[in-house]
């Protein structure tokens, strides 16, 4: 692999244990995990996720539901359409627009 360097990092054991075991089941290591969340981040120009004050573990899960709901609900909406009249040009520039809108 030429052009590969090392990247050393300090994470909390018990954290990097949780992580290598959640990558495991999703079928990769905690250095590939590492190298898609800094590809996806080089591609977005951004933090691939919503950071901000305040969050904590135990409030992210009515946000998984609501999420799930809004993706169910698009999912129903988008039923009927052949995907012929889609722009997905304009849906990524929607998207990302409605990313950095949102208010805390």
């Amino acid at each position: 692999m030429a052009g590969v360097t090392n990247l050393n990092i300090r994470i909390d054991r018990d954290i990097k244990a949780q992580a290598d075991r959640l990558f495991s089941d999703m079928g990769m290591n905690l250095t590939t995990a590492v190298n898609v969340f800094v590809r996806q981040a080089v591609l977005e120009r951004a933090i691939p996720f919503r950071i901000h004050r305040g969050f904590n573990i135990a409030g992210a899960k009515p946000g998984i539901e609501e999420r799930r709901a809004a993706m169910q609900e698009i999912r129903e909406s988008l039923s009927g359409i052949d995907g012929s009249s889609i722009d997905l040009e304009r849906m990524s520039t929607e998207r990302r627009a409605a990313k950095y809108e949102r208010s805390d």
